[in-house]
C-alpha cells in the first residue's frame, strides 16, 4: 500500500488499528512542520527537537484512546499545550531556585532581603488570617501554624473531625488566594497544603 497517497483520515482510520506504517506515514508527513512551529516560538533546537518527538510517542501511546477530527488541528494543539507546559515548569523550576539561593545563604547579605520577606510573609498570612471567619482562622492556626493534627484541633474546640477538615479546607482556598505573591515560599513552608 502506498501511504503517502493517503488522506490523513485514511491514515488516522489506519493508525488507531496500530498500524505502524500508518504512524510513520504520519510522522515524515508532520515531524518537520511540528519542529519549525516549535523552533520557532522556543527558539532552541534540541528542546523543539525533544517537543516535537515526546509530541509523536504520546500520539502513539494513545492511538486507541485519542479522538481527532483533524491530525493538523490536534498536533499543533498538542504542542501548543506542551510549550505552554514547558514554560510553566520552567516558570517553577526558576522560583524554586530562587528561593533555596535565598535561603541557603542565612548569614551573607542576603540575609536582610530573607528577613524582610519573611516579614512580609508573615504580615500576609495574619492579614489573610483577620479575615477568615473566627472558628476558620482558628483551625488554620492549629493546623498551619501550630501543626496539630485534625484529631486534636476536633479535641481542643470541641467541634467534629469533619468540621475541622472543612474549615481547613475553606481557610486554605482563601489563604492560597490571599498568597498568591508568595506562594512558592508559602507552600515550600507548607501552609497552602
Amino acid at each position: 500500500m502506498n501511504y503517502s497517497a493517503l488522506s490523513d483520515q485514511e491514515l488516522l482510520n489506519l493508525f488507531k488499528g496500530s498500524d505502524e506504517s500508518a504512524f510513520k506515514e504520519i510522522y515524515l508527513r508532520y515531524w518537520k512542520e511540528v519542529y519549525k512551529v516549535a523552533f520557532k516560538k522556543i527558539h532552541d533546537r534540541e528542546l523543539a527537537e525533544e517537543l516535537t518527538q515526546n509530541l509523536f510517542v504520546d500520539l502513539w501511546k494513545r492511538r486507541e484512546t485519542a479522538v481527532i477530527q483533524s491530525l493538523s488541528a490536534y498536533l499543533f494543539g498538542a504542542l501548543k499545550y506542551a510549550i505552554i507546559n514547558y514554560f510553566k515548569s520552567l516558570i517553577v523550576q526558576e522560583n524554586y531556585q530562587h528561593h533555596l539561593q535565598t535561603t541557603e545563604q542565612p548569614y551573607t547579605s542576603n540575609s536582610a532581603d530573607h528577613l524582610a520577606l519573611l516579614n512580609d510573609l508573615s504580615e500576609a498570612i495574619n492579614k489573610g488570617i483577620a479575615l477568615l471567619p473566627k472558628k476558620t482562622g482558628e483551625v488554620f492556626k492549629l493546623s498551619r501554624i501550630h501543626n496539630c493534627s485534625v484529631k486534636d484541633i476536633s479535641r481542643q474546640l470541641n467541634i467534629s473531625e469533619k468540621a475541622v477538615e472543612y474549615h481547613i479546607t475553606q481557610s486554605l482556598k482563601t489563604m492560597r488566594f490571599h498568597l498568591k505573591e508568595y506562594f512558592v515560599l508559602a507552600l515550600i513552608l507548607g501552609l497552602l497544603f
